[in-house]
């Protein structure tokens, strides 16, 4: 396994505060995507999406490559747990799932020739673009379309939106209220999964794609690219098309958010380019 290509940057342009990142070893690549903060309530500590990263980073580091995807992710998620335990926030993650520290994630396996899937980070192998969305996120982003749409119908504009995006505060209470199905036990279309710490039931959701002896390379990215392709000019390209002709992120490419004037993007982004 070598590395051809490996980006990170924040939504802000400030590298500080990204949630996004990356991981290589001998045996795993991974591309972390820390879950923005919806909850104004503020522990005192860094953003919670961004201390996923590290420590998810950390927990690849010391997994041992003949593990399952399951055994992989149910060590990683026994780390966010101790971490919670040592800093005496275990009841409060619990009772707040919009607190806790938590990152989707896909992580190539060099051994197993395997891509693991919690969340809807995405990849590209066997000639195919594998991303797992949400579907509250697919009805949210529709929803903020529409609100958008109303408020340019009566006048608003989109610059005016760009200052201050009206539309995603509409939506704000329900992007925090989704979080109860976050990694949900319940049968339902609206439940999704993440490393979070708490509950047991993500590494049972995790979805795991054989790589071909045919494919020679991979992508590993995250979903502050809209899509990806082989290299990394390319996708960079794609990103800053959608950006020129859809900021706002409501017509070409739905989003639950657009561009922020003065930031450089509509979310962080990590991008992995592998030989393997």
């Amino acid at each position: 396994m070598r590395v051809i290509e490996q980006f990170v940057q924040s939504k802000t342009g400030i590298q500080e505060s990204c949630e996004d990142g990356y991981v290589i070893t001998d045996c795993f690549a991974a591309v972390i995507d820390g879950v923005t903060n919806k909850n104004a309530v503020q522990l005192g500590l860094d953003a919670p999406g961004k201390i996923a990263m590290e420590l998810i980073k950390k927990g690849i580091g010391d997994l041992s490559p003949i593990l399952s995807a399951h055994d992989a992710f149910k060590a990683i998620n026994e780390l966010i747990y101790d971490s919670y335990c040592n800093l005496g926030l275990v009841e409060a993650m619990k009772k707040n799932p919009s607190q806790r520290f938590s990152a989707s994630c896909v992580i190539y396996n060099s051994v197993r020739r395997e891509l693991w899937f919690l969340g809807d980070c995405m990849a590209l192998a066997n000639g195919t673009i594998y991303q797992f969305s949400k579907e509250s996120d697919r009805l949210l982003s529709d929803l903020r379309s529409f609100l958008i749409y109303i408020q340019l119908s009566q006048g608003i504009t989109e610059e005016q939106l760009l200052e201050r995006d009206l539309c995603r505060q509409q939506i704000h209470s329900f992007l925090v209220s989704q979080t109860f199905l976050q990694n949900s036990s319940q049968n339902c279309p609206f439940a999704y999964y993440v490393l979070d710490g708490i509950s047991e039931e993500a590494p049972r959701h995790a979805v795991v794609i054989s790589v071909d002896e045919k494919t020679t390379e991979i992508v590993l990215a995250s979903d502050g690219y809209p899509t990806i392709y082989p290299t990394l000019e390319q996708t960079e390209a794609y990103l800053a098309h959608i950006l020129e002709i859809d900021p706002l992120c409501y017509r070409e490419f739905r989003s639950t958010k657009g561009l922020v004037k003065g930031n450089i993007s509509f979310d962080d982004r990590a991008y992995v380019r592998l030989a393997i």
